[in-house]
């Protein structure tokens, strides 16, 4: 799954990490795009009866956005956007949101957690399990990353501080395809 759009080659991510491969999810066109929306939708509609109904879906962007608003009009529900940049994080004001939400975050590709967290921390969302999901159409293992670029280099150590909360980030992820 998806090795059309994986590409081979010498990688830098957005992170600062090393990689042999890369996904390029942008480039899948709009229609198998919603072919695998309606799959991760399947897994989706399978948590939902273990941990609840969603109430609000929010887009990492860039791609995440593209997924996201593709479910909220599926399971019609009210659509959000959370930036991947930290300084537009300062420019934009959380979503005011009533009630009980039970948020759906959702990213083209995971490889910490990292950017689920920050956007948790955007949304002041509480974690408990009733409260967040997230999903994603790949969920890359870190064990397939050269870490060595981030280690000991003060700019981008940051990029890759374990966080205690990423245990329940991987409790609480769905994702189509899994390395």
């Amino acid at each position: 799954m998806f090795s059309r759009i994986k590409k081979d080659g010498e990688f830098v991510l957005n992170n600062g990490v090393k990689s042999k491969y890369d996904y390029d999810y942008s480039s899948l066109s709009d229609e198998m795009n919603a072919a695998y929306c309606e799959l991760l939708m399947r897994k989706l509609s399978d948590w939902q009866v273990r941990h609840g109904k969603f109430t609000v879906i929010v887009g990492m962007e860039t791609e995440g956005i593209r997924i996201a608003y593709r479910l909220s009009q599926e399971m019609n529900l009210p659509f959000h956007v959370v930036p991947h940049n930290r300084v537009a994080f300062s420019q934009l004001t959380p979503p005011l949101i009533s009630g009980d939400p039970h948020f759906l975050i959702v990213d083209d590709i995971v490889t910490t957690g990292s950017s689920f967290l920050r956007a948790v921390n955007f949304l002041e969302i509480e974690e408990k399990p009733e409260t967040v999901t997230f999903a994603c159409m790949i969920r890359r293992d870190p064990k397939n990353l050269d870490y060595s670029a981030v280690h000991g280099d003060a700019n981008k150590e940051q990029f890759h501080v374990p966080d205690e909360r990423q245990d329940f980030i991987d409790k609480r992820l769905v994702s189509l395809y899994s390395e």
